[in-house]
Parts: C-alpha cells; structure tokens; sequence
C-alpha cells in the first residue's frame, strides 16, 4: 500500500494534467473572483473555477486533450482561446491579461519550447503526444520503442516490452502504468518476461492503436511513483468523442523481397529461408450520446511465420550400423543404444559436408520454422453522469500463441499467453477546487509454457534420460516432462525437450485500489491519497 501527500505548488498527476495561473488587468493589477471555464473541445466537458484574492486560479484533474479557456468578469472584456494542448502529467501555466470592457481583445498564441518546460518539478521526462504516437516510424508498432525518447534511456536488448532501461536502472525497475493502473510485473511474471526467466516474444501487450499519448519519467519522479526506481511510463488511452473517426491499417513483409541469409548458404540442401509477416488492424470511436456518453474500441491482429536455421553436432548415424565401432577402439557400439542414435535428429536434418573432424560426429543443418500468433482487443466507454460525476471503464486483452523450434531435434517450445489489463474509473468534482478520483483496477498476465519433442526413430524424447560428460538430463514422466533439456558447453549435442509434457502453467494478476483527492485552497496545492494493491500467482512448476 503506498501514501502520497503534498502541500506545494507542484503537481505529479499520473495520468492528468491542470493549468493553473494569474489573471491581472492592463495595468498589472490581480482580478479576483474572475470565472475561468475550461472545455474539452473533444468531449464538451467543462470545469470551472474562480480566482482567488491574489488572482490565482488552478483546475486540476484534467484529461490530456485539447480545450478551450474563457475567463471574465464583470467590467473586462471576455477572454477567449481554442486549441490549448494538455498532456499527461502535464501543469500549464495561463496567465491571462484583461482588457477593459469595450476594448478590441487581441490574443497572441506564440509557440515556444519554455511551455514545454516544467519548472515545478525537478523531475528528467519527455511526453509523446497523439500526433508522435501516431505519426512517428516504429519497428513493429511497440510502443516500447518510443521510450527512447525519454532523457537517460537505453536500448539494451532488441527494444523490446524488457529491454528499455533509464539512466543505468534494471530494467525490472520499470513501471508501466495504463490509465493509472499497473501493467508490469507481477511476482516474477509479466506481459514482456513470461515467467521471470523467458523473455516474451509478443508485441501487442499493449497495441498501439489504442494509445492516445503517454509520458515517461526517467529520474527524480514524484513520491506517488513508489512501485519501482526505474522509468516510470503512464500511458492514457484512447477515448470516444462527439465525432466519429477511425483507422484500418496493414504491415506486410515477405522473403520475396529479402537476400538469403548467411546461414540458408551453409549447404546447397536447404532453401532461402521462409517469412511471412502480417500486422493489422483498427479502431473507431465516437458518441452514443453527444456530450455524455462515447466509446472507443480497437483490434490488432500479428502473425509471422519465420524461418530459422540450426547448425548443431550429433553423433554420426554410422554409429547406428550394425558392428560399429566407438571411435578410436576396437569396442563395438552397444546395440541397445544403437537405435536411439537416430533420435539426436530431425528427419529433415541435412549433414553439412566435412564440417568436422571429431570422431564419430556429424555437423547437421536444421532449417525450420517458428510461427506467432497475436490477436489484440480492447474498449472503452467514458459517461459523464452529472455536472459533478464522470465515469469511465477500459479493458484490452491479448491472446498470444508461439511455437519456437529449439534444435535439431525438431522439439519446439509451446507458449501461451493473455495478458490483460482493466480500469473503472469514477471522477467527482467538489466544488471548484475539489476533485477525487477512485480507480479500480485488475492486471493479469496468464501464460502456459510448454514443449513438443517429436517420436524419432520410434523413441519418444518426452521419456529420455542421458548422460553426457557426467551431465544426467531430467527424466520425462508420461504426463509431465522435464524441466529443461540437455546440452555440453557450446550448445551441441542437445537431446530432451525443455517443458515437455505438462509444461510451467502461471496464473499472475493483481486488484488495485486507488483513490486520489486534490483540493486548491488559495494558491496552494493540496494532494494525498493511497493505492491498495493484492498480488497473486497461481503456478506448478515442475
């Protein structure tokens, strides 16, 4: 359970965003008790609040979206601009000069890097807007690759969901949150490292398309961050507005368009390597009912059928013949273990001509084929009950399938996972300087991992035992299978199938209760709260 408390000027919002700011006249004189009316330009949601004696005003709790600001009082002219930008985290300073009632208003809106810059907070971030989210080239739409954007981070992998560190931190520090609720690890378990120890080979943990912006923090986060020292990334998705919109898309990549790799050129025997690659999908959003009630929903369907090569030792089949003898003696192979000699390969396996002198050995060649499955969903609806209430729900899930050949054995690796991620979230607006915001939130990262060995020969590699150089493989059990596979250093003789049979179900998810509450008496900034949050993890590991 984590507390946050604040009395200051700063802000360290999650997910939201506020402007605050003072109103003076033409001769720089505060107005108090000046009406400031911020709307969603998306939503038609407004909030509002009043100066206070000093001229201050601060509306908190806002969504990142765009809105409109009208402030005025009795005796000015009224104050008016569009397009004012928020963002995740984000606090605006609006200072606002009135003209006298009757005098033309001029606004002049001047772009400039000093807005972007919060001088609140000591805090090293970067925001990535709708338009970047959208718009910005990324290798396989992860949304981990946009990380990089951030101050102090580091690929230190292939980019992906685990391989993003900030300012030298493990990456297992790193704090995933969406819409305020946790999508990172659970126990030893998370969406992009399977079960602690596998690395995740999926994408859409959380797709893109259904990201509206986000912002991460790399170092000197708020006390409220306390779940991990690493980047702390909170992402706000996509929500429905009063207009329609929506996209489809589709990546493609074939092999028709790529070289042989270096290894499809080892031997004549084997063909250009094999891929296949679809990524796509949709979204659309809109009303149900103008200015109170819109929903959001996207799909994004991966797959990918990618051809690998295994170059491998295994004993030589000659060994196999009847009156063999062990290399180097004059003391026949036993011929109960003859048979078995086919197991250490695939049928498929081609013998790479005089690519070893060892004894009794064979270098093979092994082309096969690894294929993922991903097919990525979520929703959202957003109801503005009353004046004072807002409530939202947003769920997504991925249903993921990879099966990964290992060797040349032919034996694979079977995963699947579900990674899902849940939030109910009720806002209510005390006044004009209150806000409270509950959230309920679920987290689940169900994954089974599991192994195939392939019948050689008429031996099943599920039930093998074998000694290697002193080294005894787990025995297979019918029903259950062992824990790992066998190798000698250099990965060459290879036999059992790592997670065969039953395989190492996982079952992580966590509940959060969350519940914040601002209150801006004056020109202070009063912030606390708390987060409940039970852990479980169901698993049977072998």
């Amino acid at each position: 359970m984590t507390i946050a408390f604040s009395l200051t000027a700063a802000f360290g919002q999650t997910d939201q965003a506020r402007i605050v700011g003072t109103v003076t006249d033409s001769t720089g004189a505060v107005v108090p008790n000046t009406t400031i009316i911020v709307r969603s330009e998306k939503t038609g949601e407004e909030r509002t609040a009043t100066t206070n004696n000093e001229g201050l005003y601060i509306v908190s709790g806002l969504k990142p979206a765009y809105y409109t600001v009208n402030i005025s009082n009795a005796g000015f002219t009224a104050f008016e601009q569009k397009n004012v930008q928020l963002s995740v985290g984000q606090e605006l300073n609006f200072n606002v000069k009135l003209q006298p009632e009757g005098a033309t208003a001029i606004v002049n809106v001047v772009a400039s890097s000093e807005s972007a810059i919060n001088t609140g907070s000591a805090s090293l971030s970067a925001n990535v807007n709708q338009r970047e989210v959208e718009g910005l080239p990324v290798n396989g739409r992860q949304l981990s690759q946009l990380y990089l954007q951030a101050p102090g981070a580091q690929n230190s992998g292939s980019g992906t969901f685990g391989d993003i560190r900030f300012s030298g931190r493990a990456v297992q520090q790193n704090v995933v949150r969406y819409d305020g609720i946790e999508g990172t690890a659970i126990i030893d378990a998370s969406p992009g490292n399977l079960n602690g120890e596998t690395a995740s080979p999926f994408r859409l943990q959380s797709s893109l398309e259904n990201v509206q912006e986000f912002r991460v923090d790399s170092s000197n986060f708020p006390a409220e961050y306390g779940t991990g020292t690493g980047g702390q990334i909170n992402v706000v998705t996509k929500s429905g507005g009063n207009e329609f919109h929506g996209s489809v898309f589709e990546y493609l990549r074939r092999s028709a368009f790529d070289s042989r790799n270096f290894f499809d050129n080892i031997t004549a025997d084997v063909p250009k390597s094999d891929l296949k690659l679809d990524q796509f999908g949709g979204s659309i959003g809109g009303p149900i009912i103008k200015d109170r009630f819109f929903f959001f929903g996207s799909y994004e369907g991966y797959r990918v059928s990618s051809g690998l090569n295994f170059v491998e030792a295994a004993p030589s089949i000659s060994l196999a013949s009847p009156g063999a003898l062990i290399p180097g003696t004059n003391t026949p192979v036993n011929p109960g273990i003859q048979p078995f000699i086919a197991a250490f390969r695939s049928a498929d396996a081609v013998v790479i001509p005089n690519a070893t002198s060892a004894p009794g050995f064979e270098i093979l060649q092994l082309q096969d084929t690894q294929t993922t499955k991903e097919n990525a969903f979520s929703m959202r609806l957003d109801l503005k009950a009353n004046e004072t209430n807002n409530l939202y729900f947003r769920f997504f899930r991925d249903q993921a399938e990879d099966a990964a050949p290992e060797g040349i054995t032919g034996r694979r690796t079977l995963v699947e996972a579900n990674p899902q991620n849940g939030v109910f979230g009720w806002q209510t607006i005390i006044g004009t300087d209150k806000v409270n915001e509950f959230r309920l939130g679920y987290n689940g990262a169900k994954t089974r991992i599991n192994g195939f060995a392939p019948t050689i020969n008429g031996f099943d590699l599920s039930a093998v035992t074998i000694n290697i150089s002193g080294s005894v493989a787990n025995s297979g059990i019918a029903g259950q299978g062992g824990n790992s596979g066998i190798a000698i250093p250099g990965g060459l003789v290879r036999a059992n199938s790592a997670t065969n049979g039953r395989g190492q179900p996982y079952t992580p998810y966590s509940l959060s209760f969350v519940d914040s509450f601002n209150w801006t008496p004056a020109n202070h900034n009063v912030k606390f709260g708390g987060e409940l949050r039970l852990i479980r993890l169901y698993t049977d590991r072998l």
